[in-house]
C-alpha cells in the first residue's frame, strides 16, 4: 500500500488521525540527506584527483563519503571486478546507482563474446542496486555504415537483457562518436529501441565535441529529452576543465531548467576532471564536497 493510500484508509477509522500525524512526523524527522539530491562521482573523477596527489582513491572511500557523496559510478570490464566493487563500496556506505563499462559491438567476430561478458557484468552488478550501466561503445574514428548498424542491434540486444535484469543501458559518448555531422551519436540513438537504449547526457562532451558550441549542448538535450537516464555533469571555464563543478562556459541555470523538465529524474553524477591548465589549490575532497554542495544547489 503507498503511503498515500494508507493515510487515506486510516482517516477512516478510529484513532486514524493519530496515525496519521505519527507517520508524517517521521517522515518529518528522516534524516536530511534521505531527502537530498542523490550525487554520486565517477571513478574516473576521483582517479584523476586523487593521482594529483600520488593517492590511490580506492583508499580514501571514507573521505569521498564524508565529503558528501552519495554514491561512485565505478569503471568495470568484468563480472569479478563488478561484484568487488561494490562490496568495497557498500562496505563504505557509498551506492552503486551506476556503473561505467564499454566494449567492441561494432566488429562482426568480437560482438558475440563481448555481449557474454557484458551480460555478466548486469548480473553481477545487480545485488548491489545497480540501476544504470552507461555504456561507451568501443571508439574507432570512421565506423563504416556496416558496423554503426551491426553496433547499434548489439546495443538494442544488450538493452533487452540488461532491461530483463532491471538495469538500463545509457549510451555514452566522447568527441569521436560526435565526427562527421555525429552520425555515430545519432545512430545510436536513431537506429535502436528507446525502450532497450537509453542516453547518459554527456553535457560537456556535447559542448566540446561540437566546437565548443552550447547550441549542440542544447539542442541534444531538446533532441533526445526522452532517452536521458543519466547526466554527467564536467565544467570548464574559457574551454579548460575547472577545478570543481560550477559556473562556466556551459549555462548551469539553463541546464537545471532543461533537466527538471525531463520525463523522468535523471541519476546525476559528478564528472569534474583536470586536464592541463586546470587548477591546482584544492584537497580531491574539497573538490568533491564544493562540487557535491553546488550540484545540490543548482540541481535539486
Amino acid at each position: 500500500m503507498k503511503r498515500r493510500q494508507f493515510l487515506s484508509a486510516a482517516l477512516a477509522t478510529t484513532g486514524a488521525a493519530l496515525a496519521a500525524e505519527t507517520l508524517l512526523a517521521q517522515e518529518a524527522q528522516a534524516p536530511a540527506e534521505d531527502k537530498r539530491l542523490h550525487v554520486a562521482v565517477n571513478q574516473y573523477t576521483c582517479d584523476t584527483f586523487y593521482r594529483r596527489e600520488n593517492v590511490d582513491f580506492w583508499t580514501r572511500l571514507a573521505e569521498i563519503k564524508n565529503a558528501g557523496v552519495d554514491g561512485i559510478e565505478a569503471t568495470l570490464g568484468s563480472g569479478n571486478d563488478t561484484a568487488a566493487a561494490g562490496k568495497r563500496l557498500a562496505d563504505h556506505g557509498l551506492a552503486m546507482r551506476s556503473i561505467y563499462t564499454s566494449g567492441n559491438l561494432h566488429d562482426e567476430e568480437a560482438g558475440e563474446r563481448e555481449l557474454a561478458r557484458l551480460l555478466e557484468i548486469g548480473e553481477k552488478a545487480k545485488p548491489f542496486g545497480t540501476e544504470i550501466i552507461v555504456f561507451n561503445p568501443a571508439a574507432k574514428g570512421g565506423k563504416s555504415d556496416t558496423e554503426l548498424i551491426r553496433q547499434s542491434k548489439n546495443m538494442d540486444t544488450l538493452g533487452a537483457g540488461w532491461k530483463k535484469l532491471g538495469i538500463a543501458l545509457a549510451f555514452h559518448y566522447h568527441t569521436t562518436e560526435l565526427e562527421f555531422g555525429g552520425r555515430e551519436f545519432h545512430h545510436v540513438l536513431c537506429g535502436t529501441d528507446p525502450d532497450n537504449v537509453l542516453l547518459c547526457f554527456e553535457q560537456h562532451w556535447s559542448y566540446r565535441g561540437s566546437g565548443n558550441s552550447q547550441v549542440a549542448v542544447f539542442d541534444h538535450l531538446k533532441l533526445y529529452s526522452d532517452r536521458v537516464v543519466s547526466v554527467h555533469l564536467r565544467q570548464s571555464v574559457n574551454n579548460v576543465w575547472s577545478e570543481t563543478f560550477g559556473e562556466g562556459d556551459i549555462d548551469n541555470v539553463r541546464l537545471a531548467a532543461g533537466l527538471k523538465k525531463l520525463p523522468k529524474t535523471a541519476h546525476i553524477v559528478l564528472e569534474q576532471a583536470p586536464e592541463n591548465g586546470t587548477p591546482k589549490t584544492l584537497a580531491p575532497a574539497e573538490v568533491f564536497r564544493r562540487s557535491a554542495e553546488y550540484v545540490r544547489g543548482m540541481f535539486g
